[in-house]
């Protein structure tokens, strides 16, 4: 039991309140209580998506936001690729789901061209 509280405080500290309500909601439905760890999850849930879709980028865990290798200081940083930032999880979820289910709008009718009258480039040679 310690164990597992001090998993779920290293999760709180490290991660966001959304990943840790999904993770306490998850453990209780394990523990006899369905319908509480469901609607924790659930509450969990909605609150990554919201803080995924306000701060789409998250600091990079193993650079720790300076974009250098953490032992070689002159390489980049691989996960980040020099940048100190990482997309989230939730984020690139939400952006994949966006691309599958986007339908491009109809291109409007394309206006008939015109008739050319005489005297245009069309009929008359130019050399």
């Amino acid at each position: 039991m310690f164990a597992l509280l001090t998993g779920l405080l290293w999760l709180a500290i490290r991660t966001t309140l959304g990943l840790v309500l999904i993770t306490v909601g998850s453990l209780s439905a394990g523990f006899g209580h369905p319908w509480w760890g469901l609607a924790t999850a659930a509450l969990g849930a909605l609150i990554y998506r919201e803080h995924c879709s306000r701060t789409p980028y998250a600091r990079c865990l193993r650079c720790k936001g300076t974009g250098h290798h953490p032992r070689r200081r002159t390489r980049a940083c691989r996960p980040c690729r020099g940048k100190g930032v990482r997309m989230r999880w939730g984020r690139r979820v939400m952006n994949a789901y966006r691309r599958a289910t986007y339908t491009a709008p109809e291109a409007p009718a394309a206006r008939p061209a015109r008739p050319l009258t005489p005297g245009t480039y069309a009929d008359t040679d130019r050399h």
